[in-house]
């Protein structure tokens, strides 16, 4: 892997800095009809069901005709042509995300609304909500649930604490080796730094920040 200084953007316009570019020997289908070419690949530390994404670019570097509708790949072979269908696990896994008009309308037409509960009687401002579309038994039986396991809900800031790097980590999306840049303070509305304030001396007596 060498060094790369480009930057990722997400969907949603999130930066994503490259760890580095390794470039690869990809091959395309089975070993009687199959293409190959080298291709540069970002790696990047993103959570991902792919384990690669390949740009419009090497698609035509190596010469593949893709087709969303048939969902199928041709490309051409020494023998001809070869096509690669795909498995019916990704249609499965679009359809479960897809959802047609109608559908969408049945639901907007049926509105449950949700309960709100208080379960720790020492911080009755903090409610939960309960989904609408349960039952009276099911409601009760899940707010039972609940409050049997209270412990494991942060009520406050100093419940946030002792929790293993393991389970839980929080890291600043910054490239490594770079000097931090302070951005100019931002003024608030005196309402707003009060209650700013207030949040902040929490997380300063919890050990939280600093």
């Amino acid at each position: 892997m060498v060094m790369a200084t480009t930057s990722l953007i997400g969907f949603s316009g999130e930066t994503i800095w490259t760890l580095g570019q390794l470039r690869l020997l990809v091959t395309i289908g089975d070993v009687d009809h199959s293409t190959k070419s080298w291709m540069n690949f970002m790696i990047v530390r993103s959570l991902s069901p792919y384990n690669g994404i390949i740009e419009r670019p090497e698609i035509r570097e190596i010469r593949v005709v893709p087709s969303t509708a048939h969902r199928m790949l041709k490309f051409s072979v020494d023998r001809g042509i070869a096509t690669i269908r795909s498995t019916i696990l990704i249609p499965a896994e679009c359809a479960t995300v897809t959802t047609s008009s109608k559908e969408i309308l049945k639901e907007a037409e049926v509105r449950h609304e949700n309960l709100k509960v208080v379960l720790h009687p020492n911080f009755p401002d903090q409610e939960v909500a309960i989904g609408g579309t349960l039952s009276e038994k099911g409601r009760t039986e899940l707010c039972l649930l609940l409050k049997e396991n209270l412990y494991i809900f942060a009520w406050q800031p100093l419940d946030m604490t002792r929790v293993p790097r393991s389970i839980a980590e929080h890291r600043l999306n910054i490239r490594e080796g770079y000097t931090p840049v302070r951005q100019k303070k931002k003024g608030q509305a005196p309402e707003r730094t009060k209650a700013i304030q207030a949040e902040v001396q929490k997380l300063v007596e919890a050990g939280i920040m600093r």
